[in-house]
């Protein structure tokens, strides 16, 4: 008996702070608010799916360029231990003066 008196003495105060919030939020009955609901629940909709696109594109773009500066770095070392870019200045090769021609 005593739990469900703690809930009903929860829901009742549930439902307070939410006629509470309704009347905070311009809704002279909370009736008017309910009416207004789907129309705010499909703004919210489309409000999730623009921001969901606009993050998801920037988070596209950002592992483009971390792939990017990957592949350039990569080809960097590369070439740099294939020796095509010089690191120093060229060692002209050593002549062996023989007797021997």
């Amino acid at each position: 008996e005593a739990p469900q008196n703690k809930l009903q003495a929860l829901n009742d105060q549930l439902d307070g702070h939410m006629i509470q919030v309704l009347l905070e939020d311009g809704c002279v009955a909370p009736v008017d608010c309910l009416v207004s609901l789907p129309a705010q629940a499909e703004q919210f909709k489309r409000t999730t799916k623009t921001v969901t696109r606009s993050y998801w594109w920037k988070n596209v773009k950002l592992i483009v360029v971390i792939v990017l500066v990957a592949l350039i770095i990569s080809v960097l070392i590369i070439l740099l231990a294939t020796g095509v870019i010089p690191v120093s200045a060229p060692v002209p090769p050593t002549v062996i003066h023989t007797s021997h021609p």
